[in-house]
């Protein structure tokens, strides 16, 4: 960790990116495969246990482009509350299994059903394909006869947001959103250089490598939210940001923006925490606090619409 940053973080929070970085060392060629397999590693090291109470399945979904694999997690109850999970993972990293822990558990403390989309990665598939998964997703799982919530952390953030603000507008819109630390500008770098620019586990420079090997667009591209999009009837929204973070300046930018739109938003400022924190849930209290927010609020979200 760079020395600069030591003091901005808790011992448990060290101790979470040092984890955390010794498999990102691993990655000696920087190639896309090499980072995968570091990434799952990582993710292995960390992974909860799913509680007995969770039923888990894994089906396909055939769209005239590709076929799809997602995964449906359940309880045993009379609740009519679905959830989309978004995985995050830059559009190049991540799947069913990296996120696989974090949606058991949303599914068992909130009692959705919980749908996990293995949607398209770069650099095999290019920019939009994967926001096209994302919203053929959403019209797939929206059924009218039961509340939906979207949720994502990071890229899969931005798919949920995304997802959100096309389908606003229309009778099958979701009651919420959930955006956990989303990248939601078009172009990391401006002239002026983040605050956060080289903070543990995600810097400038690992967003810029994401977007270009997504071929992202630096301009009028679906994933910048903040410039390209209107925001009116945007659903309820939860905006978690990591502080020690370089996206971190875009949720406070996004924020001002659904205020300004008279969207319903609650913000969520996860204190000395990084990107990436909601795999250190369990092991950092800064982390779990913000978690059992989450919770509280897809909760209350469905007790708010019954």
């Amino acid at each position: 960790m760079i020395p600069k940053y030591e003091k901005l973080f808790d011992n448990e929070l060290k101790e979470f990116i040092r984890t955390s970085e010794s498999f990102a060392a691993k990655s000696v060629s920087g190639s896309v495969e090499e980072m995968r397999q570091s990434y799952n590693e990582m993710v292995n090291h960390f992974k909860q246990a799913r509680s007995q109470n969770v039923q888990v399945e894994d089906k396909k979904v055939e769209f005239k482009e590709r076929s799809l694999t997602y995964r449906r997690y359940s309880k045993n109850s009379d609740d009519k509350s679905d959830l989309i999970y978004f995985h995050g993972g830059g559009f190049v990293l991540g799947g069913l299994e990296s996120h696989d822990d974090i949606c058991a558990e949303i599914c068992e403390r909130t009692g959705c059903t919980v749908f996990s989309l293995d949607y398209s990665l770069a650099p095999e598939v290019k920019y939009p394909e994967f926001f096209l998964d994302a919203i053929r997703f959403y019209y797939f799982i929206k059924n009218p006869d039961r509340r939906l919530i979207v949720i994502g952390d990071s890229a899969g953030g931005t798919l949920a947001a995304f997802v959100s603000n096309k389908v606003r507008n229309i009778a099958i819109r979701p009651e919420a959103q959930v955006l956990i630390y989303p990248d939601l500008a078009g172009q990391i770098r401006g002239p002026n250089k983040r605050k956060f620019a080289d903070a543990p586990l995600l810097t400038e420079d690992d967003i810029d490598f994401y977007h270009k090997c997504a071929c992202l667009p630096l301009e009028k591209g679906l994933h910048d939210l903040i410039k390209n999009f209107d925001h009116d009837n945007t659903p309820n929204t939860l905006l978690v940001n990591a502080e020690i973070d370089p996206l971190g300046e875009d949720c406070h930018i996004y924020l001002d923006i659904l205020k300004k739109h008279g969207c319903d938003v609650t913000f969520l400022e996860g204190l000395g925490l990084p990107h990436g924190f909601l795999r250190a849930r369990h092991l950092s209290k800064k982390a779990r606090i913000v978690f059992d927010e989450i919770i509280k609020f897809i909760i209350q979200t469905k007790q708010n619409n019954v």
